[in-house]
């Protein structure tokens, strides 16, 4: 038999109490129950910890030497115990985050910083990069989740939690002939100079495909890894882009303007994507609850 912290407890209930009938009401049990587990108790650790005849109860040497040992134990166990519930209930920790650039701009700050209001002690780490490196570091056990769009192949052991669906615009100069259009088919694409998220973003691979299926042939193509570099070159006039609504300019852009693609309307799916064989923290399940606060708004 394994000595448990309920036979730490019975042991320790008797001892103050001098009594099993009063250590038995402490603990809301019967007096045979704690009767029984004292017993279990002495013959684990092979050692009479209380004489005791039908007026009174006492502690052996041995038992006393036994109580002062289990005291610490059972404080240290009840001190684990608060700090665990504490921490769970606070959702304190540090969470490690892998999202893509093209999200990060836009969410991550929102995310971070209705984290910071509601779950003050949670620190986030981010990881902002292309697609396929940021599924990996969640993959690898690097990140904890990556907010991210929909992957083409989810992967074994891996989950994806859907949020928003983050339709595609066309970007451009509000002088480009585009810009005088309200809605734009992808049709209208051919020809353009385009500006694109790096090759190994799912973006990029999406818009591709649907440049295709419209016969859609730019005359020019240029491809950047950051989000930031696209915003830079639409604005110097270096041509169009393609960009989900969430990686669109700042609202009211002095020279730039958005508008929707559709014939058809194309649109991304994005949520959080982590390991099925992983339970989350709770500072990630705070982060989470942040990230979809911050996507329903913008939903």
């Amino acid at each position: 038999m394994h000595v448990t912290v309920r036979h730490l407890r019975a042991a320790l209930a008797v001892a103050q109490r001098r009594s099993f009938r009063r250590a038995a009401e402490d603990l809301h049990v019967s007096q045979p129950a704690l009767s029984l587990t004292i017993h279990e108790l002495e013959v684990a650790l092979g050692a009479v910890l209380f004489d005791r005849n039908s007026r009174s109860v006492s502690i052996t040497e041995l038992g006393q030497f036994f109580v002062q040992g289990a005291s610490r134990v059972v404080a240290d166990f009840d001190h684990l115990v608060q700090e665990v519930g504490d921490v769970a209930r606070s959702k304190r920790g540090r969470v490690a985050v892998s999202c893509v650039s093209s999200v990060a701009g836009r969410v991550m700050p929102q995310a971070i910083q209705h984290c910071a209001i509601h779950y003050p002690g949670v620190e986030i780490v981010i990881h902002d990069d292309v697609a396929t490196q940021v599924l990996e570091l969640v993959r690898s056990g690097i990140a904890d989740c990556a907010l991210t769009i929909q992957p083409s192949t989810l992967g074994d052991g891996m989950l994806f939690e859907a949020l928003l669906e983050d339709p595609f615009y066309v970007v451009c100069d509000q002088q480009h002939p585009l810009a005088s259009r309200t809605q734009v088919p992808w049709k209208a694409l051919d020809g353009e100079s385009l500006i694109e998220l790096s090759t190994s973003s799912g973006t990029h691979r999406m818009v591709r495909e649907e440049l295709a299926r419209s016969h859609a042939r730019p005359s020019r193509s240029t491809a950047v890894s950051h989000l930031s570099t696209v915003h830079g070159l639409l604005e110097a006039g270096f041509g169009v882009a393609v960009l989900p609504r969430i990686a669109l300019p700042v609202e009211k852009h002095p020279t730039l303007v958005a508008r929707p693609l559709v014939r058809p309307a194309l649109s991304r799916t994005i949520g959080i994507y982590r390991r099925r064989d992983r339970s989350l923290a709770p500072a990630a399940q705070a982060f989470i609850e942040s990230v979809r606060a911050v996507l329903t708004d913008l939903g």
